[in-house]
């Protein structure tokens, strides 16, 4: 399965750190979690892609 896009899977990380509401958290974290099966690896895969993008 292809990953999200990385600005969609930034938007959604941003969404858990930010103070909306608790259905908005949960609704990017659910998504997370689909795409990647945990917030953590998602964020590891924003990690990678900010190394390749800086590198370039």
């Amino acid at each position: 399965m292809q990953s999200p896009p990385a600005i969609l899977v930034k938007t959604w990380l941003q969404i858990l750190k930010s103070d909306m509401d608790k259905q908005n958290k949960n609704e990017a974290e659910n998504k997370i979690i689909k795409a990647f099966g945990s917030v953590e690896i998602a964020i590891v895969y924003m990690e990678e892609k900010t190394t390749v993008y800086d590198s370039c």
